[in-house]
C-alpha cells in the first residue's frame, strides 16, 4: 500500500507488512542511501515496534543485516507502533554477507500472524519437525 509519494516524485513510501515500510528512490540513488542496484533503487526502511523492542531490534540489525546507521524516532509511517526505526544501508536481498530486507520482511510477517517457530518453518520453507 502506497503511503505517501514526493511532491517531485523522487520517492514513494510503501508499507510492505503491518510493521515495515520502505521509502524507495523512483530512479537510481540520488539521495546517496547506498543500496541501489543494477535493476533496483536505493531505499530507506522503516520498522515500527514496541520502545522496550528497540534495543534488541538494533543489535540485530548492527549484526546480521550489518546496517549501522539505525534511527529511533516517533512513528511517522507507522503509526500503530510506540517507535520506528529508520535504517539506512539495509540491502535488499539476503546473501552471505548479510541478512537482507527479504528476510525482515519474512520473521516480521511471521510475528505478526502469530506463528510459532515450528509452524513458520513448516510455511515459509516447507520443513516439517519430526520428533
Amino acid at each position: 500500500m502506497i503511503l505517501e509519494t514526493s511532491p517531485h516524485s523522487s520517492f514513494q513510501v510503501t508499507q510492505l507488512c503491518e510493521s515495515i515500510a520502505i521509502c524507495e528512490a523512483l530512479k537510481g540513488d540520488r539521495f546517496g542511501w547506498g543500496n541501489a542496484t543494477d535493476t533496483e533503487p536505493a531505499f530507506i526502511a522503516y520498522l515500527g515496534c514496541n520502545n522496550d523492542e528497540v534495543a534488541g531490534y538494533i543489535k540485530t540489525l548492527n549484526i546480521f543485516h550489518h546496517c549501522d546507521s539505525c534511527k529511533v524516532r516517533k512513528p511517522k509511517y507507522l503509526k500503530g507502533f510506540e517507535a520506528e526505526i529508520k535504517i539506512r544501508g539495509l540491502q535488499r536481498e539476503t546473501d552471505s554477507y548479510a541478512l537482507g530486507l527479504d528476510s525482515l520482511l519474512e520473521s516480521e510477517e511471521a510475528k505478526h500472524i502469530g506463528t510459532n517457530y515450528d509452524e513458520y518453518q513448516y510455511y515459509a520453507h516447507g520443513v516439517m519437525q519430526r520428533w
